[in-house]
């Protein structure tokens, strides 16, 4: 794969995550690895995003770990709620994590859904690129 093909993919993720900031009432979305990189990202400012794909990733092994324990299939997702917010994670095939904040106030059914939407494009995206 050639360094244009590369920087295309990453300008589609990237608007990707910005339409679903219009679309959603989100405070800011991301695209880490399962090894807690950061891959592409749409926060608002001051979001340490190297620290939160650390802790993003350590999240999603235990999640892994517990729905394997409890022979509950593959993890899908994981919602943290907050007293201010809420974050919620969905596994992208090939690796990565859609990682979406929310304020408190926020309706989760239609984030989830919305977040599920846009981990299916950014898997068509990301399966093109490797």
């Amino acid at each position: 794969m050639n360094q244009e093909t590369m920087n295309e993919g990453m300008k589609l993720l990237k608007e990707l995550l910005v339409d679903l900031n219009h679309k959603s009432p989100i405070l800011g979305a991301a695209i880490f690895s399962v090894e807690g990189l950061p891959f592409v990202s749409h926060f608002i400012s001051g979001v340490e995003e190297v620290s939160v794909a650390a802790m993003v990733a350590s999240i999603q092994a235990v999640g892994e770990q517990t729905v394997k324990e409890l022979r509950q299939g593959d993890l899908k997702a994981i919602i943290i709620q907050g007293t201010r917010g809420t974050t919620l994670t969905i596994s992208i095939p090939n690796g990565y994590l859609l990682t979406i904040t929310a304020p408190d106030n926020a309706k989760l059914g239609l984030i989830f859904n919305d977040a599920k939407q846009c981990a299916r494009k950014a898997a068509d995206i990301i399966a093109n690129l490797l």
